[in-house]
């Protein structure tokens, strides 16, 4: 995982300095033609990409002197304003612009998307109702990154037969943009269907090769049909676009777990419980690695914070048990297998706790045989 992280930061960097030895170049030929509001514009846009605020802020500036296209640059500068959080003032502006202009897609989709960036998802999404009736009558490549930040919040929002239904509609009418597809391939994925999953990411992908979610989903579908070659190839795509996924990183861990490639595997799980903390599966796959690892103290760290995020699900009981077996602690052990057992009859890991109580599994092989059937039982929790 070292040198991959390494070789995405090269990839950024590298990025990052032709982007910003682009803005040099377009700042000098501002100098001989000042006012060329083409020139402005590519310069505003590509240092907004660098993230080079101050410089996009210094464009933004000059075409708001010259006065040219006012509203247009007004709204860019909420781009800005929204790429900085500083989401009050580009709020302001664009309550301003839509009294001026009424009801228009941009300006409704950066005001849902402050609310997305606040976490208030049920609000960005009664924005985006606002404009339904004029979605109906755009272009399909108008309403993409309104139909993606519809699937987004629904995503959120755990709505996701709603999403499902909403993305299908879309398709049906023609109207479902490839961008839009790759969201809708993740929350599929999420709604338990596969295969409606794998066609849209295949209907993303083919027109963004790198479109995260779709890869997200393809790898996911690749995990359950125990293709790990395949699944490992799309996630180490995803992960250069976003190297700080929790949900990226922890589906790697799990294909390195399948191939039980503990060393390789680690890492990955280590970064995605930093990165997704509330994720009950992770937590449970990085505890059985530390136990495979004989690293006892740390593995019942993992499993207690996994139980102590739901205390109703049966394998966090399950994994306490097995520690509390191991370690010899009878009464905590068949506490927790009863409770295991009680909330999942088929539970993977009582059973085997029961087994090391009863000495028929107490030797460290049998215990690592354990570990390694409910990493390939369990990899995708």
């Amino acid at each position: 995982m070292a040198q991959q992280n390494t070789n995405v930061a090269s990839s950024q960097t590298l990025r990052q300095q032709e982007l910003g030895a682009r803005v040099t170049r377009l700042e000098n030929y501002l100098q001989s033609d000042p006012e060329n509001q083409n020139l402005l514009l590519d310069a505003f846009t590509t240092a907004l990409h660098a993230a080079l605020f101050e410089k996009a802020e210094q464009f933004l500036k000059i075409a708001l002197s010259i006065g040219v296209d006012a509203p247009a640059w007004q709204f860019r500068c909420t781009n800005l304003y929204i790429a900085q959080r500083r989401y009050a003032e580009a709020e302001a502006i664009l309550q301003e612009l839509q009294q001026d202009q009424g009801k228009h897609l941009a300006i409704s989709h950066n005001l849902a998307f402050i609310r997305f960036q606040q976490a208030d998802y049920v609000a960005a999404l009664a924005v985006l109702d606002t404009v339904i009736d004029i979605e109906a009558s755009t272009a399909v490549e108008d309403v993409s990154d309104l139909q993606v930040l519809r699937l987004r919040c629904m995503h959120r929002l755990l709505q996701l037969d709603e999403a499902v239904a909403f993305a299908l509609h879309q398709e049906k009418v023609q109207r479902l943009s490839a961008q839009a597809a790759g969201v809708a391939s993740l929350i599929a994925v999420d709604a338990g269907q596969l295969d409606l999953a794998a066609n849209w990411a295949r209907l993303a992908l083919a027109v963004e090769p790198e479109q995260v979610e779709a890869l997200v989903a393809n790898a996911t579908v690749a995990l359950s049909q125990r293709n790990t070659e395949a699944s490992r190839h799309f996630l180490l795509r995803a992960l250069t676009k976003n190297p700080v996924d929790g949900r990226i990183l922890s589906l790697l861990g799990f294909t390195e777990m399948y191939d039980f490639k503990i060393e390789q595997a680690l890492p990955y799980l280590q970064g995605a419980v930093v990165h997704m903390p509330d994720h009950i599966g992770t937590h449970l796959g990085l505890g059985w690695l530390y136990f495979i690892q004989k690293d006892l103290e740390s593995a019942r760290i993992e499993f207690e914070t996994a139980l102590a995020l739901d205390r109703n699900f049966s394998e966090s009981h399950g994994a306490i048990a097995v520690i509390a077996a191991t370690q010899n602690d009878v009464e905590k052990a068949r506490l927790h297998i009863e409770l295991a057992l009680r909330l999942d009859k088929a539970n993977l890991s009582a059973p085997y706790a029961q087994a090391i109580l009863s000495g028929e599994a107490n030797d460290a092989e049998a215990i690592k045989r354990l570990a390694q059937r409910l990493l390939k039982n369990r990899f995708n929790l």
